[in-house]
């Protein structure tokens, strides 16, 4: 038995769960997200906690995507899958280089843009939700999800315009400067996360 089981690892094909892993690598993505949030809203969260979470998410993918380049058979093309971890990949370096801009500015709160950080945890929380749903071949109710991320991030974009305007009627050129980096900075998650629904839709159409 024991010869038998050493041969099945050599041939038969090794089973992964390919979407439960992207919706491990979401939930880590999201946490990032909340930690980073949780400094910026005045929540008993240290930048440590955020460095960690961070650190989480990219030995996850890691590991996630060393897993996927093993495999011979997915159930749907490995580019596919490897996109979607890119695009929540980037989700996290978005949030780091945002800290890091934050921190060189000096800046510690960004309760100013409250609406645009609770939007991009609601944004989060969904595609979770979606990777869940594609997991569970829920498909219609994935693209249902997809959809509702794509509204969201349209009132971010909605958002973003109204604090750009507040933000001109400032009388400090330095810090419109600063806070009009930032604001760009919120943009880019919000876009990334919509890339990564883009992905996860790819996915769908494929499976289908």
């Amino acid at each position: 038995m024991k010869l038998f089981g050493k041969l099945s690892d050599f041939i038969l094909p090794k089973e992964v769960d390919f979407f439960g892993n992207l919706e491990a690598q979401c939930m880590v993505t999201q946490d990032v997200l909340k930690k980073f949030c949780g400094i910026y809203l005045g929540e008993d969260i240290k930048t440590s906690e955020l460095t960690q979470a961070i650190t989480n998410a990219n030995e996850l993918r890691k590991k996630n995507e060393a897993e996927l380049n093993e495999v011979l058979i997915t159930p749907v093309d490995k580019e596919a899958i490897s996109r979607a971890y890119l695009n929540l990949d980037w989700i996290v370096l978005s949030i780091k280089h945002l800290n890091a801009e934050a921190g060189a500015y000096g800046v510690s709160s960004l309760q100013d843009y409250g609406v645009i950080l609770g939007l991009l945890k609601e944004q989060m929380t969904r595609m979770t939700s979606c990777f869940l749903l594609l997991k569970e071949k829920k498909y219609s109710e994935v693209l249902g999800g997809v959809n509702d991320i794509i509204l969201l991030d349209d009132e971010v974009i909605s958002e973003y315009a109204s604090c750009m305007a507040q933000l001109f009627n400032h009388d400090s050129v330095q810090h419109i400067l600063r806070h009009r980096e930032l604001l760009s900075q919120l943009k880019e998650v919000s876009k990334r996360v919509h890339f990564c629904v883009n992905s996860v839709e790819d996915i769908v159409f494929k499976m289908n």
